[in-house]
């Protein structure tokens, strides 16, 4: 069976335009958890990170139900790599719901440079970066601007929970257009 790294690198577009960085990434092997956006094999209607990018980036998906969504998880994915997107993780490994925000952002600080090596690995100099989560965006937004990158959030960017799926849509859209 396949890492979650190596299902994500088959979506690595070879030029990366918009660089989605979020917290961590889901449990290795544990299908159960919701948090699957590479995982095209997996379809889980309750994907939300998922499921909300494709609505904000692509205005077809909204007239898509979750389910129809997951259905043709892998056709979204090879047009989010074709139209120069990537998702990674501020963190390479997998946090579990009980770990506390102090907690959550001072593993981000403890891991902070390498991270900014992985984005630098990563990015070219016109490749804009996106922040999901809060604790990227407190934490990680200054030292990646001051290592120079293109960081479009001038606020935090929510998780796209169960109460905020509407906002996250909307203010991920709107950085996009506002960046084009």
């Amino acid at each position: 069976m396949r890492t979650y790294e190596e299902i994500r690198a088959t979506y690595r577009p070879e030029t990366i335009e918009y660089l989605l960085i979020a917290e961590s990434p889901p449990p290795e092997g544990r299908e159960t958890s919701s948090r699957q956006f590479y995982r095209a094999d997996y379809a889980r209607p309750d994907d939300r990170l998922y499921a909300y990018t494709m609505r904000a980036v692509f205005d077809e998906a909204n007239a898509l139900d979750s389910k129809a969504l997951e259905a043709s998880k892998e056709q979204w994915l090879q047009r989010f790599k074709a139209g120069e997107f990537y998702m990674i993780e501020a963190l390479e490994t997998s946090l579990q719901h009980k770990v506390t925000k102090n907690e959550r952002q001072a593993l981000l600080v403890e891991h902070q440079n390498e991270f900014i090596e992985r984005v630098r690995a990563l990015a070219t100099p016109s490749t804009k970066l996106i922040l999901i989560k809060s604790n990227v965006f407190v934490v990680l937004a200054e030292p990646l601007r001051a290592a120079g990158f293109s960081v479009l959030n001038k606020e935090l960017l929510d998780y796209p929970g169960r109460f905020n799926t509407r906002d996250y849509r909307e203010k991920l859209g709107a950085m996009l257009r506002n960046s084009a």
